[in-house]
């Protein structure tokens, strides 16, 4: 049995063409660099009406079930925004207990004094300053209103290292949700899955750094629509550099096309 792969879901010519620009050549130094295997997938899965009418993002619970899953330890989930930072970037695995679905939780890459600032700006609302993390904790349980049990944070399912021994049937029972469509898609299902049977093991957080939320803390001036194109793109380029060498994986949710200012790796000039 091979250890592990790397799995990633690109439906669509504009996907797949993103990650054919900004992620394909790191993703393939990143796995000579730690003995993976790569698979794209570019068609859907299940391809039933019910699959249809909501986002293909759910369509990563059903990775665990394929035909290839059953060769490794271990599937290691990224979404198709990630740029990874090879050089820097240590196997991923190392970090995640062959039992445990492994993952970073969202905002955790945020230091814990700065989530006050991240909610603000995330909200659009004045946040009062109170020390302590209860505020983020309460705006993030907000959101498994209507679920038994409570839980201060959510997972970011945009990478996850699961096994298809332990977890494929916990990614189906997620996939057969019946969870209201909206920008979330399957994330909160799957995080609330992963929580409250306590399979969920946090890793570094560098290996899931989300740029704009970074971004809305550190560099908040690259939203100001005043910004002069020229000075804008040299700001970006800076932030979107400085944050990729300070991690290992770099995600482009929120907006991805800050992933156009990274700097152009060799296998993309």
């Amino acid at each position: 049995m091979k250890e592990a792969a790397i799995v990633s879901l690109a439906i669509g010519e504009e996907h797949l063409a993103y990650w054919r620009r900004y992620c394909e050549a790191t993703w393939k130094a990143y796995v000579q660099k730690c003995g993976y295997d790569l698979i794209m997938i570019t068609e859907p899965i299940d391809r039933s009406p019910a699959a249809a009418a909501r986002s293909p993002a759910w369509q990563k619970c059903l990775i665990l079930s394929q035909q290839f899953a059953a060769d490794y330890r271990q599937i290691i989930w990224l979404d198709c925004d990630i740029a990874i930072n090879v050089s820097a970037a240590p196997r991923i695995t190392d970090q995640a207990p062959l039992d445990r679905l492994s993952g970073v939780i969202s905002g955790s890459h945020v230091h814990e004094d700065l989530r006050a600032v991240l909610l603000q700006r995330l909200r659009g609302n004045p946040v009062p300053y109170e020390r302590g993390l209860r505020q983020w904790q309460e705006d993030q349980a907000a959101y498994y209103t209507g679920l038994p049990g409570r839980y201060g944070g959510i997972v970011q399912t945009g990478v996850l290292v699961a096994s298809p021994q332990y977890h494929r049937t916990l990614f189906e029972a997620v996939y057969r949700t019946a969870y209201p469509e909206n920008r979330n898609y399957e994330q909160l299902p799957l995080s609330y899955a992963a929580l409250s049977t306590g399979v969920f093991h946090p890793i570094d957080t560098r290996f899931n750094c989300v740029f704009f939320e970074t971004m809305l803390v550190h560099y908040p001036y690259l939203l100001s629509p005043q910004f002069p194109q020229p000075l804008f793109d040299v700001a970006a380029a800076c932030a979107v550099q400085t944050e990729f060498a300070n991690n290992f994986f770099l995600h482009f949710a929120y907006n991805r096309d800050f992933a156009r200012h990274l700097a152009p790796t060799p296998a993309a000039t």
